[in-house]
């Protein structure tokens, strides 16, 4: 399209003055509109006259061809002697193709030229539609909404993302893009993570490529989002179509050994060393494992006494030195077998490493990947007796309530394990405790036998199961050296401290009373909260027991929906049994001005228990609690107090009654609670945007009370609507609980107020016609204008657009055959112009030639779009 300023100049060519009369026609007002492509946009051009006082018929049309954006490109106006000015209206036709802005000239000519009537300046407007219909596109992915990569290895790869950009292609657009998911953060495995995507003018497909890394780190699936976040340059993102879902499968499994060192006797014989693929180090699966994979090793050793020498000390006995695990096997057991001589040694090593980068398949090597094997000293041929050092990495405790029989002690045999050996065992109690150590144990003495061979051998003790609540004791088990049999020898350590733990629930079972009840009671000197909790079995020590007290509201007695300030104390507490102590009642006062809804709960739970005053030897089993840690005691209506408000707070939607009689409307009310005679005071107040639209000719009363009578729990607010014959729009008040009367009933929040709306009523936009002159019927010869006179009745409250055509439509017999009209509020009349064209053309009717003003035209309004279809009428 020319640029503006060179079209006005040739317009301005084009439309030379006729003469120098001193009568003169021009635009008025505003000639540059920039306008939205809607429906509903109507331009009004106007336009005037100056100097001596005769009739004008002007008309506007479009500068070029007609591109289809415009209701009509022509409009005449009609100005009479007796007038200066007249408007035309110029209609934005709304389609559905993409446009970028678009600038079009409307220029201004006479009908019939004379002398005395000359076009002044400005002579055109120019009207600037905005872009619409998405005029430079709307982006999204054109590909599946998921796509699953495999992690390249030793090389980069790209997954290719394909993008549209659907509707119009003016311009350059750039849409920005994020990656997130993992669980590693996106950077790990993909590039770049954000970024810009650019689309030049005209292109509708791009491809745009991500960069999959090979990051070397054993991973399960991961699952990434590529969103589209923003877009510059007009375009919009195509919510439905902004995600993408990359999945990179798991890959880089793990290979290593399950441990890094081995302490093997030369006696072994053979040593089994695991090495595993796929698994962490907490032997869950990670990684791909669905193909087969191959790493080599090799076996370090030194030259010194205290390093072991392949084929003197050991043998490898793989039958080459390469690992292949097959798909999906995990494990791979490599075997040595250890040399047993006769020579007495010191501790001797070898390491066995896997190699990097002899790796084959999609692994990575991870720690440990190296294994020290340690052949301990030997060749003490009847072996050397000590109490398993396993047992002192941790406390041996013995539970006396779930254990009869303990084997868990043992003693174990270094060296050799030649010839049977035997050695005197004994328990005796470590504290000032004189009862014999069979009152608990059983035997407290024994004699342990070592057969040829026998490495390790347990001490069967019994537990002997009392019912006497017995705080926990301690006992020391010594291997008697003197008593070695067999010529083996006893080392350290000979000597080994263990416990039986607590029994019988020695320091009690707290629990809920279960022969108290829980309750609430409300009395004069107020409402309380009575809790009572029992101390079962063992009584020993002080114990203090920690609880919580919850106020729950009506709903589900969930902790988290808890509500602070109805009791005197915290929501969490604790409470002290005292040695001996079995029982303790609490009374929790309950607020003076706490509210208490119907339906809610108190819920009570036990959280913990401890000791105080006592630091038993090992961790205790007791006190503990007891099966039931929590209760809830539901607030009956005759302790709750009174909650008032509307069961909705939702808007009322009111209808002015249609003939003279008044409608009564009823808008309930409830109380939660229902003791004792309440009374609500209420209001109406109208809207603060125009507060005196609504008055008692509406609705009435504006203000008023209800009463709630002892055991009441509903009640209505009765409003009247009355009728009038008024046009009016939406009307609103609001109704307002403003007070009670009784101090423990309240307003519940959220619930204090409603919207009241009287829907517009007897035609606010207006009923259209038109006038008596202009009904017709009307005769003209071509050349000739008419005036014609549409005017609005009734309501002139709102904007109303209205659509006229001359029928046929086919017929372009006149300028501006059709159009769009806006009626702006207050708005009661428009004058259109409708200017028959000077074709020449003979017409026929009948298959006679006949004069034009024969020919028979009817002129239609009707809707066009209303802001509510109530709102407009038509007469006729």
């Amino acid at each position: 399209m020319p640029p503006a300023s060179l079209i006005v100049n040739l317009l301005l060519v084009l439309f030379i003055n006729f003469s120098s009369g001193e009568t003169e026609v021009k635009f008025a007002g505003q000639t540059e509109f920039v306008v939205n492509e809607t429906s509903t946009t109507v331009i009004r051009l106007s336009i005037e006259r100056t100097g001596e006082p005769v009739n004008v018929t002007a008309i506007v049309s479009i500068y070029g061809e007609d591109t289809g954006d415009f209701f009509d490109t022509y409009a005449a106006a009609y100005i009479s002697d007796t007038e200066t000015n007249r408007t035309v209206y110029i209609s934005v036709c709304d389609d559905d193709l993409p446009e970028a802005d678009e600038t079009f000239i409307f220029y201004l000519t006479l009908q019939k030229p004379s002398p005395e009537i000359k076009l002044g300046s400005p002579r055109t407007v120019t009207i600037t539609i905005l872009s619409n219909d998405n005029a430079f596109g709307i982006i999204s992915f054109n590909m599946p909404s998921v796509i699953t990569v495999n992690e390249p290895r030793g090389r980069n790869e790209f997954v290719p993302l394909t993008l549209i950009r659907e509707k119009g292609t003016y311009g350059t657009v750039t849409v920005t893009y994020e990656v997130e998911g993992g669980p590693n953060p996106p950077e790990e495995d993909l590039s770049p993570a954000k970024g810009n995507i650019t689309f030049p003018p005209g292109r509708a497909v791009l491809i745009y490529n991500l960069t999959v890394l090979d990051d070397q780190i054993p991973e399960n699936d991961e699952v990434f989002i590529i969103n589209l976040r923003s877009v510059e340059g007009g375009a919009e993102i195509n919510k439905t179509r902004s995600v993408v879902q990359i999945i990179i499968k798991k890959n880089d499994s793990p290979v290593r050994f399950t441990q890094s060192i081995y302490m093997v006797p030369e006696e072994a014989d053979v040593l089994t060393i695991q090495v595993v693929r796929g698994k962490d180090e907490s032997g869950k699966i990670i990684g791909s494992d669905e193909s087969e994979v191959s790493v080599r090793y090799i076996i370090i050793t030194g030259n010194t006494t205290a390093h072991a020498q392949l084929n003197f000390d050991f043998l490898d006995l793989q039958p080459n030195r390469t690992i292949v695990f097959p798909p999906l096997v995990h494990a791979f057991y490599m075997k040595f077998k250890i040399l047993d001589d006769a020579i007495p040694e010191i501790a001797e090593t070898f390491q066995i490493m896997l190699l990097k980068d002899t790796v084959q398949g999609d692994a990575v090597l991870t720690n440990p990947s190296i294994v020290q094997v340690t052949i301990k000293p030997n060749d003490k041929p009847y072996g050397v007796l000590s109490i398993n050092s396993v047992l002192f990495a941790q406390t041996v405790i013995i539970d006396e309530d779930q254990t009869s029989r303990f084997e868990g002690i043992t003693v174990v045999r270094n060296g050799g394990t030649h010839g049977n050996i035997s050695v005197t065992w004994i328990i005796t109690r470590n504290s000032s405790d004189p009862s014999p150590v069979t009152a608990d144990i059983t035997p407290d003495s024994g004699l342990l036998h070592f057969a040829q061979g026998q490495m390790v051998a347990s001490l069967p003790l019994f537990v002997i199961n009392d019912e006497f609540p017995e705080e926990a004791e301690a006992y020391l088990l010594r291997i008697l050296a003197h008593t070695i049999q067999g010529g083996a020898e006893v080392s350290e350590p000979a000597e080994l401290l263990f416990y039986i733990q607590d029994s019988d629930d020695v320091y009690g079972l707290i629990k809920f009373h279960p022969l108290e009840n829980q309750r609430i009671e409300s009395s004069p000197d107020g409402r309380f909260l009575f809790l009572s909790f029992a101390r079962q079995k063992g009584t020993v020590g002080d114990v203090r027991l920690v609880y919580s007290a919850l106020y729950i509201p009506a709903g589900a007695v969930e902790p988290e929906r808890a509500k602070e300030g109805i009791l005197n104390i915290s929501g969490r507490s604790s409470l002290n049994f005292q040695e001996g102590q079995t029982q303790d009642i609490l009374k929790l006062p309950i607020r003076n001005d706490a509210f208490l809804q119907s339906g809610a709960h108190f819920l009570i739970q036990l959280e913990r228990v401890e000791l105080v005053n006592i630091i038993p030897l090992v961790s205790p089993i007791s006190p503990r609690l007891g099966v039931i840690r929590n209760i809830s005691l539901r607030i009956t209506p005759n302790i709750a107090n009174g909650e008032i408000g509307f069961i909705s707070n939702l808007p009322v939607i009111l209808y002015e009654p249609e003939d003279s009689t008044a409608t009564e409307v009823s808008i309930a009310l409830h109380r939660d609670g229902t003791d004792g005679k309440a009374t609500v005071f209420w209001s109406l107040k109208p809207s603060v945007l125009i507060p005196k639209a609504v008055t008692l000719d509406d609705l009435s009363p504006f203000n008023g009370s209800v009463v709630f009578l002892s055991g009441q729990s509903e009640t209505t607010i009765n409003i009247t609507v009355k009728a009038d014959d008024t046009p009016e729009m939406n009307e609103t008040v609001t109704l307002t609980l403003d007070r009670v009367s009784v101090e423990n009933q309240i307003l519940k929040s959220g619930f204090t107020s409603r919207e009241l709306i009287i829907l517009e009523n007897d035609d606010p936009g207006g009923v259209f016609e038109f006038a008596s002159s202009s009904r017709g019927p009307l005769r003209i010869k071509e050349g000739e204008s008419v005036e014609l006179q549409i005017v609005r009745s009734r309501g002139e409250l709102v904007k109303q657009f209205l659509r006229y055509t001359v029928e046929p439509r086919d017929s372009n017999e006149f300028y501006g055959n059709m159009g769009i009209l806006e009626f702006k509020p207050g708005e009661k009349e428009i004058k259109i112009t409708l200017l028959t064209r000077m074709d020449g053309i003979p017409e026929v009717r009948g298959g006679k030639k006949i004069s034009t003003d024969c020919c028979i035209f009817l002129l239609y309004i009707f809707f066009y779009i209303s802001k509510n279809l109530n709102a407009l009428s038509l007469g006729f």
